[in-house]
């Protein structure tokens, strides 16, 4: 009997609790319904007035002196892939660690866009390319199952454009970069023969069937990958560029881009994998501030406006993270906005 009792309390309680749950996750959704709408009425609102300053000329940022790899005398090619419709990543990293028209050592800033089916995207990138001129537009739809085209085509250009260069840095368009430190790290720390950045050792393809990343024996036989750099950022020393390409006709293509450049070709042309604990690679593993990357070279997945804080923030030797940076209540943050935003 008095199991019984307890069982039953146990049942209310636990009830009574995914009822007020069940309350509070609706209330909030609500609530947060009118912020969500406006969100994408805002978004909509900020293409037209993007477009409307690349028609007048009047972007915020300056345009940047630009650069070529003709004299040979570039230290650092920075290729960045980007979505057509990519234009605040864009914009941010030309007002942050990509403004690197003063730069020394010589770096030299380029994004790899694709093709969009929404053709106002696709005109509007292009007027922005007449504006600053760092923009490479290649014929590859942009989809996820093409990320890897887009890797194989900034490799192409850097080998036919770029010979002399001494690194190559492939970097996606949400990364947060301390240029000064990477620039820093090569010069005391040069690197040959190799791609550096968050190793990754051990793994294995995803053979269950309905896994978004799901490989079939047929599209990959082996039961692991060889070791590779995590796609988010890695750098690739000048010394293999032109082989690494030509590794792409040769090897099979595979849809995961880091593992097919960074570990399939790589590991055919006999480059090396090399750890470097400055990347990291994990999603927003640390607060989005700026003294959080004093002592780290790239940090994955920040918003344009995080990534312009946050490098005022580095600017600042004497800046302090604010409380709503710290760990778990950015996280809780973080996933309060994955909920209902």
């Amino acid at each position: 009997m008095k199991k019984m009792k307890a069982l039953q309390r146990r049942t209310h309680t636990f009830t009574y609790i995914v009822k007020w749950v069940a309350i509070i996750y609706i209330l909030t959704y609500i609530v947060c319904l009118p912020f969500r709408e406006t969100k994408e009425r805002a978004d909509e609102t900020s293409y037209k007035l993007l477009q409307a300053y690349i028609e007048s000329g009047l972007l915020g940022t300056p345009p940047i002196r630009h650069r070529s790899c003709s004299n040979g005398d570039v230290f650092l090619l920075i290729m960045v892939p980007s979505a057509v419709s990519n234009f605040e990543q864009r914009d941010a990293i030309r007002r942050t660690w990509g403004n690197v028209s003063t730069t020394k050592p010589t770096v030299l800033l380029k994004f790899v866009l694709g093709k969009s089916k929404d053709t106002v995207h696709q005109s509007l990138a292009k007027t922005e390319n007449s504006i600053y001129n760092d923009i490479l537009f290649e014929e590859i739809l942009e989809t996820y199952e093409n990320l890897s085209q887009k890797s194989i085509a900034l490799l192409r250009w850097a080998s036919t454009n770029c010979e002399r260069v001494r690194y190559l840095l492939k970097i996606d368009d949400d990364m947060f970069l301390n240029l000064p430190r990477l620039l820093n790290e090569l010069k005391v720390h040069p690197k040959t023969n190799s791609i550096s950045g968050c190793k990754v050792t051990g793994a294995s393809p995803f053979r269950f069937a309905f896994s978004k990343w799901k490989i079939s024996r047929s599209e990959y036989k082996n039961d692991y990958y060889p070791d590779y750099i995590a796609g988010t950022a890695y750098l690739i020393s000048g010394d293999i560029i032109s082989n690494l390409y030509r590794a792409t006709r040769n090897v099979p293509y595979f849809i995961f881009e880091d593992v097919y450049i960074t570990g399939l070709c790589r590991k055919h042309i006999g480059a090396v994998a090399l750890e470097n604990k400055g990347f990291n690679c994990g999603y927003r593993n640390r607060g989005p501030c700026g003294n959080n990357f004093r002592y780290q070279i790239t940090g994955h997945h920040y918003t344009p406006r995080e990534i312009k804080r946050m490098w005022r923030e580095l600017q600042d030797r004497w800046s302090n993270c604010r409380l709503v940076d710290h760990y778990f209540i950015y996280k809780l943050v973080d996933l309060f906005k994955y909920m209902f935003l």
